[in-house]
């Protein structure tokens, strides 16, 4: 079994994330919050909605909000770096699997950097769906033309690594580039023996 494709996790691999920093900031909100961001992921309520629920919770201002926002989302560049040099390559198929709302990418990873690193992109506010339910696991070997055994799954949150080896994945968990560079190349290695 080789691998082919090899699928990114977008916050806290691809981009630091600031919806956690919110949490952190205002700890009495932290399950609110997390219940609005859940409800945004599935595409229950649109980008303006969620703003304006979270701004009314925090009592902080729209332009507050966003410049908070996008001063914590910020690209890895090192795991940016990485995903070209895969798709130089070109021996593994390169996917890009978050929960994030519609839209929610747009501002800090325009289409035009997606269409460049990812052969696919599922975002879970587009399908309905969130990991690490099995089903978008699966949804992304498809659109991807592989098997599930055939990825491999690189993410920050081990609930989400679980589900990704629920649905027949590998998977490895990212702390750092450097160690998940090694985690992929330890898995790889291992399916040529």
């Amino acid at each position: 079994m080789a691998i082919k494709a090899i699928i990114f996790d977008c916050f806290g691999v691809l981009v630091t994330d600031g919806k956690g920093s919110l949490k952190i900031d205002f700890p009495e909100h932290a399950q609110e919050l997390h219940d609005l961001f859940m409800r945004s992921d599935y595409g229950y309520i649109t980008s303006d909605e969620l703003e304006a629920h979270v701004t009314d919770l925090l009592g902080i201002s729209l332009e507050d909000r966003r410049a908070r926002y996008e001063r914590e989302n910020v690209l890895n560049e090192s795991v940016i770096n990485w995903i070209r040099d895969l798709r130089a390559a070109n021996e593994y198929k390169v996917g890009l699997l978050s929960n994030v709302r519609r839209g929610g990418l747009d501002d800090f990873l325009p289409r035009s950097l997606r269409d460049e690193l990812f052969e696919q992109v599922i975002l879970s506010g587009e399908v309905g769906i969130t990991k690490p339910a099995q089903e978008i696991f699966e949804m992304m070997a498809d659109r991807l033309g592989v098997q599930p055994h055939e990825c491999i799954m690189i993410d920050d949150l081990m609930k989400n690594i679980d589900g990704s080896q629920l649905a027949g994945m590998q998977a490895v968990l990212y702390t750092h580039t450097q160690d998940a560079q090694a985690g992929v190349a330890r898995i790889i290695e291992e399916q040529r023996a």
